[in-house]
């Protein structure tokens, strides 16, 4: 080989060399700039200490600022809506939560994204169970106490949450179908007035978190008959979940979880999957979780998280047929 093929040999490989370093250096830079998560949510609830409990974290981690956006409406779906519409670069993520990913879809036609098709799953964060409780004038001591006094008083008992076509909503629907009785339902403006109700007598029982339950418990104002969950909560050893007291599949969770835009691939969703889960996982993250009720829930990668979202996609969706209950 000539001398000047070999030095043309030579740089051609320098050039491809420093292609191919300047490619890999572009995949493992993300992120190169500010990440902005979307909430649907107003600020103040639960979901908004979810979405600042993570984007604090995962800014110290990533070395770049995430932007909370709050962007309230429509139970939730404005923002989904948004996010949908984002590119796939990893710029923008979503949090959502049981009710404006799977719910909302199958609880209002005029909803046309599809929770499994349209978004990219990065994981789930926490999750929080609700109670099923009841004033203390309320003859029932257990779950199966309550079964019974509503099937002898079919319609008479009534029950509160805080609307129409929401989770604790669904939840009383389940029961009614699942333990075959006929609990009526009552819808408040938020959960705060429905609590402020079954505290003073004036409706029978309440589904709720279980952030303040706690309080009104131990101090005899409420009686809590069961957990939604799927498990015992730590908050509320002594207090069986629906299952253990004979309602084999009354599993409720309210969990919340990051979804990207649709077609979100590669070094950008790798990254964000794991710095979503260590900021979950941090002792800072956890305890202000703890605080609020909710259990730190991850899942081992993308695609785990898809399927369970698929998953409850074909629950919830057959829970909402059975039971009738639309969105307001």
């Amino acid at each position: 080989m000539r001398p000047s093929q070999r030095r043309r040999l030579t740089m051609l490989g320098m050039a491809l060399g420093l292609v191919g370093a300047a490619g890999l250096g572009q995949a493992q830079g993300f992120p190169v700039k500010p990440i902005r998560m979307i909430v649907g949510f107003p600020p103040g609830g639960v979901v908004d200490i979810v979405a600042r409990g993570i984007a604090q974290p995962m800014s110290e981690l990533l070395g770049q600022t995430v932007l909370v956006d709050s962007r309230p409406g429509a139970a939730g779906t404005i923002g989904l809506t948004l996010l949908n519409a984002a590119p796939p670069d990893g710029y923008t993520i979503g949090l959502a939560s049981i009710s404006n990913l799977v719910l909302a879809p199958h609880l209002n036609p005029k909803i046309t994204y599809h929770p499994v098709r349209d978004f990219t799953p990065i994981t789930n964060v926490g999750r929080v169970p609700f109670v099923l409780a009841v004033n203390p004038t309320v003859p029932a001591k257990s779950l199966k106490e309550l079964v019974a006094l509503a099937r002898a008083q079919p319609g008479k008992l009534n029950f509160g949450s805080p609307g129409v076509g929401g989770l604790q909503h669904l939840t009383i629907g389940m029961l009614n179908f699942m333990a075959k009785i006929d609990i009526t339902h009552v819808a408040y403006k938020g959960t705060g007035p429905a609590m402020a109700d079954v505290l003073g007598g004036q409706i029978d029982g309440v589904v709720a978190g279980i952030s303040g339950m706690v309080a009104a418990s131990k101090a005899g104002k409420l009686r809590i008959l069961a957990l939604t969950g799927d498990t015992r909560s730590p908050a509320l050893p002594d207090v069986p979940t629906a299952q253990e007291q004979g309602l084999a599949g009354m599993v409720v969770l309210n969990w919340y979880s990051f979804v990207g835009p649709p077609k979100l691939t590669g070094q950008p969703l790798a990254t964000l999957h794991s710095t979503i889960v260590k900021a979950a996982h941090l002792p800072a993250t956890r305890e202000r979780f703890d605080a609020a009720g909710i259990d730190v829930k991850t899942d081992d990668s993308p695609a785990t998280f898809g399927r369970y979202v698929a998953e409850e996609d074909v629950r919830w969706g057959q829970v909402v047929k059975t039971t009738g209950i639309k969105m307001e």
